[in-house]
């Protein structure tokens, strides 16, 4: 067994989930399978970000600020799925198994981590068979995610890492912010998200002030199609991603005018 530093090529593009498969079905058969949820899969050679908003998660939804919403609509975002971190992949006999380390979760500590053997069954298709989990998940490429792949992280005051990241694959990009507050020393592992807010009500929108934001980013525009935050939902904001020609190890990230110095992590262009 070896375990890559670096992703293969060909999962380096965004994915998105088309199928869920119960254990006794066949993936590859022409029957339907459940698609309960709207997920992208962002990949770059080393860095991840997924996205995943059940159907609960996404009725009765409006863009506005959580201090705005109702408890029914605050109730609904603690179904969000949102994660970024580094990927390893290990390659066995039987295939490739994938792990996603998570730097940053929009929900608690989990008792296991993220992973899953990834098979293809078609060149721009991949079956994701949970280890910890019994469904199969069938992911399809955007076609237009390819031909550049960047990951920056965000600076503080100081210059040192604040855990915010930007990553771009193709025509795309995801945008994470770390919420404000940690979580509770001592709290369970594997609670979920609703699970805390039942046991610490007032904490309520500091957990969910969270931003994991999926969108188009192309021709100096970023169009948002979905947030963790739907405040940010259908938002097109003025884009510019520029590195440092003096220190190619930083760039600059300009959004709405304005201009911050960010550290590449990634940058590729081909």
């Amino acid at each position: 067994m070896s375990v890559a530093t670096v992703v293969p090529d060909d999962l380096r593009w965004v994915w998105t989930c088309t199928r869920v498969c119960h254990p006794d079905a066949d993936p590859s058969a022409s029957a339907p399978g459940m698609a309960p949820m709207w997920a992208r899969w962002l990949q770059t050679r080393q860095w991840h970000a997924h996205l995943r908003l059940p159907a609960g998660a996404l009725e009765g939804g409006e863009a506005l600020d959580l201090r705005r919403l109702n408890t029914a609509q605050l109730a609904a975002l603690t179904h969000q799925q949102a994660y970024v971190g580094h990927t390893q992949i290990q390659a066995q006999p039987e295939g490739d198994l994938c792990t996603w380390l998570r730097r940053a979760d929009y929900q608690p500590p989990a008792s296991w981590p993220e992973t899953a053997w990834l098979m293809f069954d078609a060149p721009d298709r991949l079956l994701r068979i949970g280890v910890h989990a019994e469904d199969t998940e069938v992911w399809q490429r955007l076609p237009d995610s390819v031909g550049r792949f960047r990951c920056l992280a965000g600076l503080d005051a100081q210059g040192e890492d604040d855990g915010r990241r930007v990553l771009v694959a193709g025509a795309y990009a995801m945008r994470v912010r770390l919420r404000q507050i940690a979580w509770p020393r001592g709290m369970r592992v594997g609670f979920t998200l609703a699970e805390a807010m039942m046991h610490q009500p007032d904490q309520a929108l500091s957990w969910l002030d969270q931003e994991l934001s999926f969108g188009r980013c192309e021709q100096g525009r970023w169009t948002v199609e979905h947030s963790t935050l739907p405040a940010h939902e259908g938002r097109t904001l003025r884009c510019q991603m520029v590195r440092d020609a003096d220190d190619p190890g930083h760039a600059w990230l300009e959004i709405e005018g304005v201009a911050e110095r960010w550290r590449v992590l990634e940058w590729s262009d081909a």
